[in-house]
């Protein structure tokens, strides 16, 4: 499981990653499923604590949930509480059908038909991670070859890929006003 826990404008303790990773896994115990992806966002906004939270399981099922609160612990358990519900909901759908629940292999796509022209797929980015150059460049593999955050030095969005004679280019895209 990647797991990704960072605040926007504001430190994110050790016992509180600890604490949201032990929580994430035995999430994915008590469903007995695989959790491939899990990015938690917590800001502080005045006096609330908001955390977001977006896990991508192994059957390709994308939850996510957002929760407030003015105890930072309590933001992330509301919000884990709501994906929880949400997983609770998806297996619910398939008992009784006699179907298992489907598992599909991440990034994997059938193309059994022929097209003359590639489609264009949309990827939504709500919000961007917040993180170093070094650290955004770890999470490009031989699938993901181009990754976009917001570098954590200047707050600007940036683009960190990987080249095709094996080093990392990086675009620092700075807005002209």
């Amino acid at each position: 499981m990647k797991f990704s826990f960072s605040g926007r404008h504001m430190e994110i303790g050790k016992s509180l990653t600890a604490r949201a990773e032990e929580a994430c896994g035995n999430l994915a115990e008590k469903y007995d499923t695989e959790f491939i992806d899990v990015n938690i966002v917590m800001k502080k906004e005045n006096h609330l604590f908001y955390s977001d939270i977006a896990i991508k399981t192994s059957t390709g099922n994308t939850y996510q949930a957002s929760d407030n609160d003015s105890d930072p612990t309590a933001s992330f358990l509301g919000a884990l509480q709501k994906v929880d519900i949400q997983i609770r909901k998806n297996k619910k759908s398939y008992k009784g059908t006699g179907k298992d629940v489907p598992t599909v292999e991440i990034n994997s796509y059938d193309n059994s038909f022929e097209k003359e022209e590639p489609m264009i797929i949309a990827e939504i980015l709500d919000d961007l991670p917040l993180m170093s150059v070094s650290e955004a460049t770890k999470k490009l593999t031989d699938k993901r070859r181009v990754f976009i955050f917001e570098n954590i030095s200047n707050n600007a969005v940036n683009v960190v890929y990987k080249r095709e004679d094996g080093n990392f280019g990086w675009i620092d895209y700075k807005i002209k006003r």
